[in-house]
């Protein structure tokens, strides 16, 4: 059977948080600062009851898709 959620490996991965942190006396936890840098890009996802993100990968293979890049325009008569 396929998975429809990216796991907690991929979720890793496309952050690149592995793990929270504490600056200046305040904790963060890896789930929140994986939550923030979603929010960044525009990736949708939704939170779990524990507070972690939930991505669907169709999610991501719509965003592949829909962001392909697009080649410039130039004149046939400059091409040729």
């Amino acid at each position: 059977m396929s998975e429809i959620f990216l796991d907690d490996a991929g979720l890793d991965r496309l952050t690149g948080i592995r793990r929270g942190c504490t600056r200046a006396g305040v904790k963060q936890t890896k789930h929140e600062m994986q939550a923030k840098f979603l929010r960044d890009i525009g990736i949708p996802f939704i939170p779990n009851a524990r507070g972690q993100p939930v991505v669907l990968l169709s999610a991501l293979e719509s965003r592949r898709t829909a962001e392909a890049p697009k080649k410039e325009w130039k004149p046939a008569v400059i091409g040729a």
